[in-house]
C-alpha cells in the first residue's frame, strides 16, 4: 500500500507546477484557478499529488503558464503528442558474435514485428526489459489482432 510520504515523493509534476508558478510567475493558487478556469481545490489537490491532471488539463497548466504542453506531460506520465515512439528506439541491436541466446531470439522476433507490422506503433516504454518470451507474446498478439481485423476488412 502507497502511504501519503510514498505518494508525496512521486508528485514531481504538482511539486514542479506549484514551485514554477510561485517561484517564477508569483502567482497564488487562485490566481492560477482564475487564469486557468479550473478551480481552487482541484488544482490544489494536483499540486499534492492526490489528483492526477488530465490531459486538457495539462494543456490549460501550459498556456497559463507559458510552458512547453509536450515538457509538462512528459513530465505528468503522459506521452507527449508530437513524439512518436518507434519500435527500433526502444531496443538494442545484437551483433552476430553475441552469444546469448535469449538476447539473439528476442532480436529476431523484433525484427518479425518491424518487418511484418511496421505500423505497429508500440506504447512500451520497458519493452527492451521484456524476456524473449515476451516479445514472443507481443508478436503472436499483434499477429493475432491483425488476422482478426483483416478478416472484418
Amino acid at each position: 500500500m502507497i502511504t501519503m510520504s510514498e505518494k508525496k515523493n512521486d508528485n514531481k509534476f504538482g511539486e514542479f507546477i506549484k514551485a514554477y508558478r510561485t517561484k517564477e510567475k508569483d502567482m497564488n493558487l487562485r490566481e492560477f484557478a482564475k487564469l486557468t478556469g479550473i478551480s481552487y481545490s482541484h488544482l490544489s489537490k494536483i499540486e499534492r499529488g492526490e489528483h492526477v491532471p488530465s490531459k486538457t488539463t495539462i494543456s490549460m497548466f501550459a498556456d497559463a503558464l507559458g510552458l512547453e504542453k509536450d515538457k509538462l506531460l512528459l513530465l505528468a506520465g503522459y506521452v507527449s503528442e508530437n513524439y512518436s515512439f518507434e519500435l527500433d528506439n526502444f531496443l538494442p541491436r545484437v551483433n552476430e558474435e553475441d552469444e546469448n541466446e535469449d538476447i539473439k531470439r528476442k532480436a529476431a522476433i523484433i525484427e518479425k514485428i518491424i518487418k511484418e507490422f511496421p505500423d505497429a506503433n508500440l506504447m512500451f516504454n520497458d519493452l527492451a526489459s521484456f524476456t524473449a518470451d515476451d516479445m514472443q507474446d507481443v508478436y503472436d498478439y499483434i499477429k493475432f489482432k491483425k488476422s482478426q481485423k483483416d478478416k472484418e476488412e
